[in-house]
């Protein structure tokens, strides 16, 4: 995802830390009885009622207007489904992104059974669909129609590669260099994954100008993903989509020196209709 942390600003949490840690002591002896009326986020913010009660009921109404005006866009979705950028574009995609049983698992929720967790703000059940801090800010629910048009879009995909490079793959992004001269993708097969660099952007059919190897792990709590990358003759490449470097990749290796290449994510399909 795109680091999507609309808290409040670093200073505050700052400010606030003391707090937290001195109430930590005193949470532990808390009844856990208390009324849910008095809930709070561990950042020390009471919980949202009354737009939690107003986003549970544009769900449950199939309202598509009223869900996409309390969305914090944009709205990322899951590779190679492109973001929601606006609410405009929420209204049209609803039909898609909200089925029947999201809309009943909201019609039999209550405001009380939504808990925080911490910055990511406040989620209900153990599937956690909508993540809601000062506005919708994470949807992992997915529908069976956009998981089925994440499948398609992922098979249409993978058709415009060279069939030595389709079989088994999964697509997970692509990056454009930003003076357009090169574009990257980056594909899956269970733990294992690739980076191919095409020079030729018209093209891209062929057999690509770079092709890595290589691995993804997560760090921290916010599950910040990091690419690690090698090929046969020790080129490694390095790419961080979470952080502050997201707009590079970085490359070493023995016969070139360190560079980075600045990029901007994009969509395959974008791509090859040029």
């Amino acid at each position: 995802m795109k680091g999507l942390i609309n808290r409040k600003a670093i200073i505050t949490l700052f400010a606030a830390t003391a707090a937290i840690f001195t109430s930590l002591s005193l949470a532990s002896c808390h009844n856990a009885n208390a009324s849910k009326e008095s809930a709070q986020s561990s950042l020390g913010d009471p919980r949202p009622d009354k737009e939690l009660d107003r986003l549970m009921r544009a769900l449950a109404d199939g309202d598509a207007a009223g869900f996409a005006s309390l969305c914090v866009y944009p709205i990322v979705r899951p590779y190679p489904l492109k973001d929601i950028e606006d609410s405009l574009s929420m209204v049209d995609y609803f039909p898609i992104l909200v089925d029947a049983p999201l809309r009943e698992k909201m019609k039999k929720g209550k405001v009380g059974d939504w808990e925080s967790y911490g910055w990511r703000g406040w989620s209900m059940g153990d599937d956690r669909p909508i993540w809601f801090d000062e506005g919708v800010q994470f949807i992992d629910y997915q529908s069976a129609a956009e998981s089925g048009l994440q499948n398609m879009l992922a098979r249409e995909e993978l058709k415009t590669l060279a069939p030595a490079y389709r079989e088994g793959w999964t697509p997970v992004m692509t990056l454009i260099q930003t003076d357009g001269r090169s574009v990257i993708r980056i594909d899956s097969k269970g733990e294992k994954y690739r980076m191919m660099a095409f020079d030729n952007t018209v093209d891209v059919s062929g057999k690509p100008s770079m092709f890595l190897l290589g691995s993804l792990q997560t760090e921290g709590s916010a599950g910040y993903r990091n690419f690690e990358f090698t090929d046969s003759v020790g080129t490694k490449a390095q790419y961080s989509p979470d952080g502050e470097a997201a707009d590079r990749v970085f490359f070493s290796g023995p016969r070139s020196p360190y560079k980075e290449m600045n990029v901007r994510s994009g969509y395959w399909r974008d791509v090859v209709r040029h």
